[in-house]
């Protein structure tokens, strides 16, 4: 049996992400607010919130990417961000460096 191919759209804001949604993708990808390598998208809690929602309707997938380089005084605060992004019902997390180590998320798998 072959594997089904999926397409994963990145979108750099809420309305990338609808408009992937709506020409078929099958989940989508956003950066995390400022701990995103896009940071100056400036995707905010609730815009992520909104594709979420939107996205569910239609059966797709939400991913979010954590992929800066994070400071000892921004880790409260992203693992803080994780928790509610999580609790928005996001799919999964691409997380890069040292959120990694799951010990900072609780109830986070890592892959």
């Amino acid at each position: 049996m072959k594997p089904k191919v999926e397409l994963l759209a990145p979108a750099r804001n809420l309305e990338c992400a609808l408009e992937a949604v709506n020409h078929g993708a099958d989940a989508v990808y956003m950066g995390a607010g400022r701990f995103g390598a896009r940071a100056a998208a400036g995707n905010t809690l609730s815009d992520i919130e909104q594709a979420v929602l939107y996205a569910h309707r239609y059966g797709v997938r939400i991913f979010i990417t954590i992929n800066t380089l994070l400071f000892d005084h921004e880790l409260e605060e992203a693992v803080r961000m994780a928790h509610q992004l999580y609790n928005t019902g996001v799919h999964s997390f691409k997380i890069e460096g040292r959120l990694k180590d799951v010990s900072y998320v609780k109830n986070i798998t890592a892959y």
